[in-house]
């Protein structure tokens, strides 16, 4: 049977009576339990429910109106089977179809994890640009989609469409840094790779970008970059906001951006400007298409599905 999404709150005395009026008898929630005083830090009762995912964007709605998350807090997970009666009677009741309702809330809270600046996205931008620059200067199609595997650029990304969709340019602002700070360490990767192993006569004096038969796109925007761009940008949204699987939206979002990225520290290094101003042309492109399309797919799916928990 399909699952249900799963609350935890922790509630302080003053809130306690009003969430459990909010809960009972509440269209599309079941399983309410109540531990009196077992919270220790915030201090509070433990409120727990299950909520039919087509109803749970206004019980987020509603539970923040009431000030909890002020002094108490929410947790939210997901249950993959949820068996029972009272279960089959919430998901029925419930308006709505659960696989086209998005929870703007955890929408929310991904976007603003991916476009954080860390350690961890850095070194997964130079790692992604390395394996990119061999795919490169080898011609090897396998290499480049390794490196579209491990591109981590779909998380400032997505920031970026979604405040561009929310109107908040210093936010905006800040996840285009992050993702400019990623690829100019992966440009930079790029680069001294391709300068050692030029040293070491490793790469033909005649190399240039956009001569290769798997790679020379890279070099070359064209209409198809734009159409490739925009439709990952509408592929890379729906399997955010619908909690799908990103493996391979993330390939497909790689696909326009970190061979680009690798191909202009590789122009830099052989000294190839015009391929490297290719590439600085395709990745523009691509940039542009999966942030402004990506913030219209937003957009479209705002409208259609209008809650979003508001930041107070």
């Amino acid at each position: 049977m399909a699952g249900l999404v799963h609350f935890r709150l922790v509630v302080a005395a003053a809130h306690v009576e009003p969430v459990v009026a909010l809960l009972i008898d509440r269209t599309g929630v079941t399983n309410i339990v109540r531990l009196e005083g077992v919270a220790l830090q915030p201090v509070g009762d433990v409120v727990q429910f299950d909520v039919a995912r087509e109803a749970s964007n206004d019980i987020l709605v509603e539970l923040r109106a009431l000030g909890l998350h002020h002094d108490g807090s929410v947790s939210i997970t997901h249950s993959s089977l949820s068996m029972g009666s009272a279960v089959q009677v919430a998901l029925d009741e419930a308006p709505g179809e659960a696989d086209s309702t998005v929870l703007w809330a955890e929408v929310e809270a991904i976007v603003a994890r991916g476009g954080q600046a860390t350690p961890l996205l850095q070194a997964y931008f130079v790692v992604a640009a390395i394996i990119a620059t061999a795919g490169v200067l080898t011609d090897s199609s396998i290499l480049i989609v390794g490196a579209m595997v491990v591109g981590p650029e779909y998380g400032p990304i997505a920031a970026m469409s979604w405040y561009l969709q929310q109107r908040q340019p210093r936010r905006w602002l800040a996840s285009a840094v992050v993702g400019a700070m990623g690829s100019s360490a992966a440009v930079l990767a790029a680069f001294l790779m391709t300068a050692v192993l030029r040293a070491i006569d490793r790469i033909p004096d005649e190399f240039e970008l956009g001569s290769q038969i798997n790679a020379g796109f890279i070099a070359h925007p064209d209409v198809y970059s734009a159409i490739v761009a925009s439709v990952a940008a509408v592929a890379g949204v729906l399997s955010l906001t619908f909690a799908h699987s990103s493996t391979l939206v993330g390939v497909l979002v790689s696909v326009t951006t970190i061979p680009a990225i690798a191909a202009i520290g590789i122009g830099a290094a052989v000294g190839d400007w015009h391929g490297a101003w290719g590439a600085v042309g395709q990745l523009s492109v691509n940039l542009g298409c999966l942030v402004v399309v990506g913030a219209i797919t937003l957009a479209v799916l705002r409208w259609r599905t209008p809650h979003l928990v508001a930041r107070t």
